[in-house]
């Protein structure tokens, strides 16, 4: 029997947003427009920070396919979006892959002259904290939108 691979699931409600893909970095775009429609359709104190969320989903979201799935379509992306009274947004970004040891990582700090590794000194930049849980194949990010 095989797969259905060619799925993109959206649950909605007031201040959530849960999306669930299959490794295709195509799925990329449909996230972030899914986003912004979300966005702009109830959550008009979040828009001024559109390019923000952008910047760090598509990091996570490229990093969960790439590097988590491997691009391996039997694999799913599952990203959530929490507003929080208008205070805060909280993404939340999983795969299902082996995960990495993300300390380590963030530890070592900016690579110096490397197109890749950027994408945790990025989150931190843009969004107010950032961490994964302990396998690092789950990552939570927030931002205060009175910063």
């Amino acid at each position: 029997m095989e797969k259905d691979i060619d799925i993109f699931e959206i649950t909605t409600s007031k201040d959530n947003l849960h999306i669930r893909f299959p490794s295709f970095l195509e799925y990329i775009d449909d996230a972030c427009k899914t986003v912004t429609q979300f966005l702009k359709s109830g959550h008009k104190e979040v828009v001024p920070h559109l390019f923000a969320i952008h910047l760090v989903l598509r990091e996570g979201l490229t990093n969960a396919v790439r590097h988590g799935n491997k691009n391996d379509p039997d694999k799913l992306v599952e990203f959530q979006l929490k507003i929080n009274r208008g205070k805060s947004i909280c993404l939340e970004i999983a795969d299902q892959g082996e995960g990495f040891d993300w300390k380590d990582q963030q530890l070592s700090g900016l690579p110096g002259d490397t197109t890749h590794g950027r994408g945790l000194f990025i989150m931190g930049s843009y969004f107010t904290r950032y961490s994964y849980n302990q396998k690092g194949n789950r990552l939570y990010l927030e931002k205060l939108l009175s910063s």
